[in-house]
């Protein structure tokens, strides 16, 4: 199972230091792809000797996340020979997971079934000790899995970070929407593996740390909750790329329509409660939103 799949691991803060997690998945993987998203060339990267296996894109940010997955998996076409399946892994995830998700019997199974699309293990935010919410998508209904649970579960949607997705699948899919950039990248990708018919699915009983953003915790009416912690800029792109989403899939994902603007109520409140810059933050939203609603498409 290892030696059919590759990571690609997209670099983006040129202050970091991407070698340790560069030699988790050397050691646990046939192929590495390092796309470094740097402007101008990551100075670790450069200075670095790499394991074998491992190969060194520079895109500049082109198209962002969405265009370094793309420049990754043009790369990967055809190589190694006998390639299987791909992990997605950000720089700021804890890849010690990969092996025992990859030598799980139950997870081989699924991706050798042509009806799924990806396995992921469960993300646990580093700043603030919580796991992320899954949730279970029909076409007018959605439900909400607890934030623990053991085994795998069906799921709308996972991250992009140390998700594998089936070779077959991601060509199926195509490539990923470079004008959403970061935020909702995932989001739309597993929309369209739904259309395609093809299943993402969740094992909770593989955790790994990720962080998004610089995320608080708050409580409300009794319930714990995170806030995003992302700058004006951020907040912006996701406003846009949420009500652009929502409204992109009303007419065929109604449930998925609520969802967003559940989720832009959920920033609004997080910001609000938990963070500073409230008035820069909740104005960028809103901008953002205004935007995704109004075009036509995402340049």
């Amino acid at each position: 199972m290892a030696e059919a799949t590759a990571a690609i691991l997209v670099v983006y803060h040129a202050a970091s230091d991407p070698e340790p997690v560069i030699a988790q998945l050397a050691a646990s993987l046939g192929s590495v792809v390092v796309v470094d998203n740097t402007a101008t060339g990551h100075p670790r990267l450069e200075a670095a000797t790499l394991p074998a296996g491992v190969r060194v894109l520079h895109n500049a940010n082109a198209g962002a996340l969405a265009g370094a997955y793309n420049r990754a998996l043009e790369h990967l076409l055809g190589r190694p020979p006998g390639l299987q399946q791909v992990v997605l892994v950000d720089e700021d995830s804890d890849a010690t997971v990969l092996q025992a998700l990859l030598a799980d019997a139950k997870v081989q199974a699924l991706l050798a079934d042509p009806h799924t699309a990806a396995v992921a293990p469960a993300y646990c935010d580093r700043a603030t000790g919580l796991r992320g919410k899954h949730i279970q998508l029909g076409r007018w209904r959605l439900r909400y899995l607890p934030r623990r649970f053991d085994g795998l579960q069906p799921v709308a949607f996972v991250i992009n970070s140390m998700s594998v997705w089936r070779l077959a699948a991601l060509q199926a899919i195509g490539p990923f929407d470079e004008g959403l950039r970061v935020d909702h990248v995932d989001t739309d990708y597993c929309l369209r593996a739904r259309r395609a018919g093809l299943q993402v699915w969740l094992h909770g009983s593989h955790e790994f740390r990720h962080a998004i953003g610089e995320r608080r915790r708050y409580r409300l009416f009794g319930r714990e909750l995170q806030a995003g912690g992302h700058a004006p800029q951020r907040r912006y792109l996701i406003g846009r790329n949420t009500a652009w989403l929502g409204r992109r899939y009303l007419w065929r994902e109604p449930a998925f329509a609520f969802l967003c603007l559940t989720r832009l109520a959920y920033e609004a409140v997080g910001i609000v409660m938990a963070e500073p810059q409230r008035v820069a933050k909740l104005g960028a939203l809103l901008r953002g939103m205004l935007v995704g609603l109004l075009s036509r498409r995402l340049g």
